[in-house]
């Protein structure tokens, strides 16, 4: 009988031990290149990945009056805070195919596109680092790398964390 009462007391107790709905989604699997605007005004930028195949996107949305999309910093690093209202990154998922370029960089979303799973950012740290790449008398290429670092996305029921994530890189050519 006190065996009994043991394998009851496991039984309820692993029942009841629950980490709440922390699903296993994979963010960091976007094939897609790094593409980027300036959005709405002169001081608010997106960088965004949009994978056509499975209608997913992953989006760094912030606003700087520092940071400039065609130049390099002087320190050659930036690093933003992440919440959940100016600066923020967002996973979403859509019910079609959609264009990145259209949908992000227009001040009004194309219409018929039905996001069908929003992820938006808490917290976390998006830096972006620069990297001479090419220098000659006329131009200077830098390889530009967003790395998002302690994130965490949430949802409806979902919450994804993460502490490195390469959002992706591209080339910004400064002209001398």
């Amino acid at each position: 009988m006190n065996n009994f009462f043991y394998y009851i007391i496991f039984i309820a107790l692993m029942v009841s031990c629950s980490e709440g709905d922390i699903i296993e989604n994979d963010i960091s699997n976007f094939t897609a290149p790094l593409e980027n605007c300036s959005n709405q005004n002169e001081n608010t930028f997106v960088f965004f990945k949009v994978d056509s195949q499975i209608n997913q996107s992953l989006s760094l949305s912030f606003t700087s009056t520092t940071f400039e999309l065609n130049t390099a910093p002087e320190n050659l690093t930036q690093t933003i805070a992440l919440n959940s209202t100016t600066n923020i990154l967002v996973h979403r998922q859509f019910n079609t195919q959609i264009n990145g370029a259209v949908y992000f960089c227009s001040s009004v979303p194309p219409s018929g596109i039905t996001v069908t799973q929003e992820l938006k950012s808490s917290n976390g740290n998006a830096v972006i680092k620069y990297v001479v790449k090419s220098d000659t008398a006329t131009e200077t290429i830098y390889t530009r790398t967003i790395t998002l670092t302690d994130i965490t996305l949430e949802g409806a029921g979902i919450s994804i964390r993460q502490e490195l994530l390469e959002l992706g890189e591209d080339e910004v050519t400064v002209l001398k």
